[in-house]
């Protein structure tokens, strides 16, 4: 009798342990189920379309005006589109005062001119500030000059008389190329040069003698010219730049 007792016991207290296993490995796997994950997903990068403007000066045109014959100072303003595409305008003042040693020819002219056109950043990352471009321009002044040589000989009644006009009216119009670098020098204040490849396109005729100096071309010695420019800048950032960001995303498991 007392085995048969003893083994009943012992099959009982194996079958309680047995379901309260059993209970406790449900009851875990309940709460461990997981329920959602979550994702990370990169967005495209994008820009926006008006980034802001830029205002400019040469330094070079100054520099020439002090130390030779001629020279101009210029503002320029630059929008900023996707910081691809940049419509300019450049305004300015011309100044010629030269006086040629071979003939004694003395020619003045001070004048405004005009610049239009594009620049295109050919830079592959269009986020960073710096920017390495090519543009082009049309350029037009309108503008007087004074012309006066030593006395000429009078081949008819003899004798000599000087040569001098003043306020001949021309009208010049010409193209430019340009290619070109800015970088950021300090949060909105940025340097860059240009190199220029210019051609006249036309000059109003008159019947005295044609301009040596056009305001905003150079001189006319050729009807091309190269010219050089080193721009200050401010770079006015009205428009923002948007970057990608990290989206997250969650859903709920099945």
């Amino acid at each position: 009798m007392s085995k048969y007792i003893s083994t009943v016991w012992r099959n009982s207290l194996i079958l309680l342990v047995c379901w309260l296993w059993c209970g406790n490995l449900a009851a875990q796997t309940e709460e461990t189920k997981p329920t959602q994950y979550v994702a990370l997903e990169l967005e495209k990068p994008q820009r926006d379309f008006f980034q802001g403007f830029t205002l400019s000066t040469d330094l070079v045109g100054p520099v020439l005006w002090a130390l030779g014959d001629y020279g101009s100072v210029e503002a320029a303003l630059r929008l900023n589109l996707k910081n691809m595409y940049f419509p300019i305008a450049e305004i300015g003042y011309g100044h010629c005062d030269n006086l040629d040693v071979n003939t004694h020819v003395h020619y003045t002219t001070n004048a405004p001119f005009m610049r239009v056109g594009c620049d295109i950043n050919f830079l592959k990352n269009k986020f960073q500030d710096n920017r390495l471009y090519v543009g082009a321009r049309y350029g037009v002044s309108a503008y007087q000059f004074d012309i006066a040589g030593p006395a000429m000989n009078d081949p008819v009644w003899g004798g000599s008389s000087p040569f001098s006009v003043n306020d001949i009216n021309t009208t010049s119009h010409w193209i430019e190329l340009a290619f070109g670098v800015q970088v950021k020098i300090w949060k909105n204040f940025h340097m860059g040069w240009s190199v220029r490849y210019k051609r006249e396109l036309s000059s109003s005729k008159n019947n005295y003698a044609q301009p040596y100096y056009i305001p905003g071309y150079g001189t006319t010695t050729s009807n091309t010219t190269w010219s050089g420019t080193y721009h200050l800048v401010f770079d006015l950032n009205l428009g923002k730049k948007k970057p990608g960001n990290l989206k997250i995303i969650t859903q709920e498991q099945e």
